[in-house]
């Protein structure tokens, strides 16, 4: 009689697991349940692409500057002023002529003056 009871106690165990784990499995599946699931994946991932490509675009950034650094120290000569240096200066030199120029004169843009002298150089940037 105590095996009996025994058995019926174990399946009775095992029927309410089962009922409670087949809830949870069809709640898991049904539609609502999969479309919020599907969403969320989706929120994830694209927080996660932003994320990437905002370091991506950070270290890149970062790269490029000590790349251009290294390429513009090797190609200017021993005691050669460094070209923003230069551009600076011929922007200065344009401004406080420009400022005791005659209209016609001032009229020229000083950015498309400066182009035409870089193109005259045996380099550029």
């Amino acid at each position: 009689m105590i095996r009996r009871l025994f058995w019926v106690g174990v399946g009775v165990t095992v029927t309410v697991v089962v009922i409670h784990q087949g809830r949870r499995v069809v709640a898991r599946y049904t539609p609502e349940a999969v479309a919020d699931r599907a969403s969320e994946l989706g929120r994830t991932a694209s927080r996660r692409t932003g994320t990437f490509l905002a370091a991506f675009r950070t270290e890149f950034g970062v790269a490029r500057d000590a790349r251009e650094a290294e390429l513009v120290a090797a190609l200017l000569a021993e005691g050669q002023a460094h070209p923003d240096d230069v551009r600076a200066a011929r922007r200065a030199t344009h401004r406080r002529h420009a400022a005791h120029a005659t209209p016609a004169a001032a009229a020229v843009d000083p950015d498309a003056q400066i182009e035409a002298e870089e193109d005259e150089l045996g380099y550029s940037f």
